[in-house]
């Protein structure tokens, strides 16, 4: 059976808050009909850890989020 879920990429300077979130946030509510990711235009070494912990104390598993550089999905 084929995947008809839309993948989505957010971008942003860094990767590492904001855009994490977004991508959490979608492939949670989106029901399966999303496929989130996320990435920064220069990935920051490390995830905030106020991001984590938001993601975290919202019942979301932090352990494999890492900062991601956008050529990655090229």
């Amino acid at each position: 059976m084929a995947d008809d879920s839309l993948g989505v990429l957010f971008v942003c300077a860094d990767n590492s808050a904001r855009s994490v979130i977004a991508e959490a946030l979608l492939n949670r509510f989106g029901h399966g009909r999303f496929r989130a990711y996320s990435a920064g235009l220069k990935a920051a070494p490390a995830i905030d850890p106020r991001a984590l912990a938001i993601l975290a104390s919202s019942g979301f598993e932090v352990s494999g989020i890492r900062a991601k550089d956008w050529r990655e999905f090229c």
